[in-house]
């Protein structure tokens, strides 16, 4: 007898980022087409910041012990004031019982958006608060640095002494005073 390669939820792991992937690409392609990116990215974000305070909307929204229409209409119900395209998404979603996958379907978008509209998420650590100038004075250097606009998330973080510490999704600057302590600590550790 043949073993499987793989665990069954590896198996529907693997199948459920497909349909992620599958239904993101194909939302953005539709929003491209149309020239609505943005809006659509907009909503996204806000249907998703809604849906993750209400869990258990969106376990009723997948059940099986409540019909396709009426999880359709329900949807439609409390978005109808949401772009058509998000709207239609979310009663497919429903209809499939799948609106469990709305937050990553939404992440991938996002990647998508930002990606072609070359714009990064930035996350800056420092130790202390800054004021809104010194905000803008960072996020315009990260900027002209990188070519890219950026959404910055400014973080403040006592450990890290002073400095500044700047993650992309791609890379990490850590300026701070631990990460240069840290950094003389493995120099001197080596020799």
């Amino acid at each position: 007898m043949k073993s499987l390669s793989k665990e069954p939820w590896k198996v529907w792991v693997n199948r459920m980022n497909e349909r992620v992937k599958l239904y993101s690409s194909s939302l953005y392609d539709v929003a491209r087409e149309n020239n609505c990116q943005s809006e659509v990215y907009e909503c996204l974000v806000d249907v998703k910041n809604i849906l993750g305070e209400f869990d258990e909307y969106k376990r009723i929204l997948s059940s099986a012990a409540i019909d396709s229409g009426e999880r359709e209409r329900l949807v439609e119900e409390a978005f109808k004031s949401a772009h058509p395209y998000v709207l239609n998404f979310m009663k497919l979603l429903a209809k499939k019982r799948l609106m469990g996958i709305f937050e990553a379907v939404a992440e991938e978008y996002e990647r998508s958006y930002l990606k072609d509209n070359n714009i990064e998420r930035v996350v800056i650590t420092t130790a202390m608060v800054l004021d809104e100038e010194k905000k803008k004075s960072i996020a315009e250097k990260i900027e002209n640095k990188t070519g890219k606009k950026i959404i910055p998330e400014f973080v403040v973080d006592e450990t890290i002494l002073g400095g500044i510490v700047i993650r992309t999704e791609n890379s990490n600057f850590d300026a701070s005073v631990t990460g240069k302590i840290e950094s003389l600590r493995r120099f001197m550790s080596k020799n």
